[in-house]
């Protein structure tokens, strides 16, 4: 390959990513990083508060409570009468049976 033809393709090269790294560049700095809905969320809150309602609340009374739980949060189940009397398979046996030989 001759000098000429080997900066015949190489200017063109160096133009082409030089442009493309500015328009990278461009099109970074014109985008926005914050989407329109993270925008919404994050406006600012409003300094102005209703100083009124605030004592309002302040004067509240505190009520207790008359009924008060004190048995557990969460109570075992009850056992259900004569369940161990119940033999839901009455063909078959409690007693095991013998099974295969282990080498």
């Amino acid at each position: 390959m001759k000098k000429q033809d080997i900066l015949v393709i190489l200017i063109p090269t160096l133009i082409f990513v030089f442009a493309w790294i500015g328009f990278n560049i461009y099109h970074s700095a014109v985008t926005p990083t914050i989407t329109e809905q993270q925008l919404n969320k994050i406006t600012p809150i409003d300094p102005n508060f209703d100083t009124k309602t605030i004592s309002l609340l302040k004067q509240r009374v505190n009520v207790k409570p008359v009924f008060i739980n004190v048995g557990p949060v969460n109570p075992s189940p009850a056992p259900i009468p004569g369940a161990q009397s119940l033999n839901l398979n009455p063909g078959l046996s409690n007693q095991a049976t013998t099974g295969g030989n282990v080498k």
